[in-house]
């Protein structure tokens, strides 16, 4: 039985399509299955070498950030021209896929939230293409390894008997909860040279020799000892804490004794010399002497220089009592 041309090229079509499709197959398999290999370099295909552009891991980091917040980004400088790169980004809870995304293009980054999960992986592919060649490589993080740490809370600021001191609480963390596990980076903000203090498995920190009189600004980040995190990521930096100085005035309390002191010492004065003071406000009536009284009462412009007029002298009456003699 012969096939007519157009079966003939239908045909071929579907066949080209179906190769296709096997091919994308292979450069991408289910790759939440079966054992996953941390920090391993993977060969899915190697038409060419290109192992030298991702040969350092820092290119392509994937971290995990609280609220699960996952952030991947990627650059590739050194990868040779004419080549391109499709990443694509597996989101593994055990081995199950939950979500994937893919991009094209040597400089990229991408953050996206995991809902609930048991245990996190994310596995980036990397298909390089370069004349008509593919090379196909796959890298897996175990997400819980690249934590990246809230900073601390509860951070209290104190100085007291001259020794500045600096307390916290123990970060959390869905790896360990054991303090033994935790360093601390203190920044006094001072802007002199040593000031960023570095602190292990404790959660306090004292200070000898300070200052009253200054004003400490102090903030915190944390991360995990290689011995529990092989991958430990500073977290970002807390909020600042200020304390002011102990021995610093009020200004309400400036303003008191600078009109307070015043106005004290006023009334004092006013309580030392009051009779000074009384007779200053309050003058006495003027009282005139005699001679100007009498002119003033009697209105005579004339006789303004005459002395007043003396007392009329009494007069003496003398009663004289007649009396008969009896014989």
């Amino acid at each position: 039985m012969m096939l007519s041309p157009v079966h003939s090229v239908l045909w071929f079509s579907l066949l080209v399509l179906w190769a296709s499709q096997s091919e994308t197959e292979a450069l991408t398999p289910d790759v939440c299955q079966g054992e996953k290999f941390e920090s391993d370099l993977q060969d899915i295909v190697e038409e060419h070498d290109a192992k030298a552009v991702l040969s350092d891991e820092k290119n392509f980091p994937c971290y995990l950030y609280p609220a699960n917040v996952v952030n991947c980004s990627w650059t590739f400088p050194a990868l040779q021209e004419g080549s391109e790169i499709v990443v694509s980004i597996s989101v593994c809870d055990e081995e199950v896929e939950i979500q994937s995304f893919k991009f094209q293009g040597r400089y990229g980054s991408r953050s996206f939230h995991v809902p609930k999960y048991e245990d996190l992986y994310v596995i980036l592919q990397f298909n390089i293409s370069l004349h008509n060649k593919t090379a196909a490589y796959a890298y897996t993080y175990r997400m819980e390894e690249h934590e990246v740490l809230s900073p601390p809370d509860n951070i209290s600021v104190s100085v007291k008997d001259g020794d500045l001191s600096v307390t916290w609480a123990l970060p959390s963390s869905k790896d360990t909860d054991i303090p033994e596990c935790f360093e601390y980076q203190l920044d006094l903000c001072d802007k002199k040279e040593g000031s960023h203090k570095n602190v292990q498995y404790e959660l306090s920190y004292t200070e000898q020799n300070a200052d009253p009189s200054s004003t400490y600004r102090v903030r915190m980040r944390t991360r995990m000892v290689k011995d529990c995190q092989k991958n430990a990521h500073w977290s970002d930096w807390s909020h600042v804490v200020t304390i002011e100085p102990t021995n610093k005035l009020n200004p309400l309390v400036i303003v008191s004794v600078s009109l307070g002191i015043p106005m004290i010492l006023l009334a004092v004065l006013l309580l030392v010399r009051y009779q000074r003071v009384s007779k200053i406000l309050f003058p006495p009536i003027p009282r005139p002497p005699p001679k100007y009284k009498h002119f003033l009462q009697k209105h005579d412009t004339f006789n303004f220089f005459l002395p007043a007029p003396s007392a009329e002298p009494a007069e003496e009456i003398t009663e004289v009592e007649d009396t008969e003699e009896k014989p």
